[in-house]
């Protein structure tokens, strides 16, 4: 699962907190650790040389009960004037924790005599259980007060960032949109004018293009005017014959087609959604026929065939432009790239595929065909764009692949 900025800032704030936390805690653990034996063992070790030296000349057992401690003066091998908890401790500091109380004993053994100081310490370890209780409770509040902590502080820190989010994305639904937000002299601040930067250059960038793209419609407009106007005379003053007027058919039919390109390539140039909204729907079989008999032409003058296998039925309702303009890029770079053999236009009920015999695309080109400017050979690159982009806005599904037993399949899935 992928965590967001906010969640993995949270995460270290919350990660130091604790290792910090609990650092601290281990070192106050130390800290009195290091007090109870330093502190206390050294006191009762100079207390009990002073007892020792104070009775070195008594020969007899002794015991002797003080405000907190208790000396015992007894021989080596009679262990058993020593109360049974403070018995067989080897020469040192011993802590002697009980049921009914808490000791700390040091013992020294000299001429034949162990010495055995006692000290209760019962107070000290029930102070001690409070400070680690209370250290408990407080780490446990330090790590809540650094969760809702680190939530606050990673809210604030990331704020001008969410904020930058939110604005760039209504900078892509939106076009012309700015950037209203008050950001800080720091990264967010450079990185929101470097957005707005290239959200004005992407903006003049569109601008341009779609005026080119009206200049260019309307330009091509007078041209295919003026050969319209010629078709129509050529019909009056020729001779009427039967491929004559086939030939002026076919002549118009192509005028009629490159007027419709001019408008799609407008259209998808401005707002391609709006380009199907204003088509016209026919079915699949009839616009394919249409297009076979265009280029059949061309395929027989290149000693090729060019058929088209459908099943029954007339397949699909399709915007005649749009899947026009595919099958009309699809047939010209088929055509364009087969030297040998022919192209087939295939039809099934929800999907269409031209396999042709030509050179085919080589495998490491085959993966990036479709990107524009990509050529598989001389020209594959701007017609497959073209078909790519109307796919994506019509939400057809196009693919690529090796023909066989040699050539290229491409299929569009409606």
């Amino acid at each position: 699962m992928r965590l967001t900025i906010n969640a993995r800032l949270q995460w270290v704030l919350n990660l130091l907190i604790v290792s910090l936390s609990l650092m601290a805690s281990a070192a106050i653990v130390l800290l009195v650790f290091w007090f109870e034996r330093t502190l206390f063992y050294n006191h009762l070790h100079s207390d009990l040389l002073d007892q020792v030296r104070a009775h070195a000349s008594l020969q007899q057992p002794l015991v002797l009960p003080m405000t907190d401690t208790t000396y015992y003066k007894v021989p080596s091998g009679q262990q058993a004037l020593l109360p049974p908890r403070f018995r067989d401790y080897p020469e040192g500091g011993h802590e002697v924790l009980l049921g009914d109380g808490a000791y700390n004993l040091f013992v020294h053994y000299q001429d034949g005599w162990e010495h055995v100081l006692v000290q209760d310490q019962s107070e000290f370890e029930r102070y001690e259980l409070l400070v680690f209780s209370g250290m408990t409770v407080g780490v446990l509040g330090v790590w809540a007060l650094g969760f809702w902590l680190s939530r606050r502080l990673s809210r604030q820190i990331l704020q001008p960032v969410s904020q930058l989010a939110k604005e760039v994305s209504r900078l892509r639904q939106q076009s012309g949109a700015r950037l209203h937000g008050v950001y800080p002299d720091d990264e967010v601040g450079l990185l929101a004018r470097a957005f707005e930067e290239y959200a004005d250059r992407v903006q003049e960038l569109l601008t341009r293009e779609q005026q080119f793209s009206a200049n260019a419609s309307h330009e091509l407009r007078t041209p295919m005017m003026v050969i319209r106007g010629a078709l129509d005379m050529l019909r009056e003053t020729g001779s009427g014959s039967v491929p004559e007027q086939r030939q002026l058919a076919r002549m118009e039919s192509a005028l009629d087609d490159m007027q419709r390109q001019v408008e799609l390539f407008l259209q998808l140039s401005r707002a391609p959604e709006a380009a199907a909204g204003h088509d016209t729907a026919v079915p699949l079989r009839q616009l394919a026929a249409r297009y076979i008999e265009i280029w059949q032409g061309q395929a027989r003058a290149r000693g090729l065939t060019l058929t088209l296998s459908a099943g029954e039925g007339d397949g699909p309702l399709v915007p005649a432009t749009l899947a026009g303009a595919v099958i009309n890029n699809l047939l010209r770079n088929a055509l364009a790239h087969t030297t040998e053999g022919g192209i087939e236009l295939c039809l099934g009920p929800d999907w269409l595929a031209v396999c042709d015999s030509g050179e085919g695309i080589e495998p490491g080109v085959l993966a990036r065909v479709r990107e524009r400017g990509i050529s598989g050979g001389g020209g594959f690159g701007l017609g497959l764009a073209i078909v790519e982009r109307i796919c994506e806005h019509q939400g057809w599904q196009l693919s690529l692949a090796a023909n066989r037993p040699k050539g290229t399949r491409v299929r569009i899935g409606f």
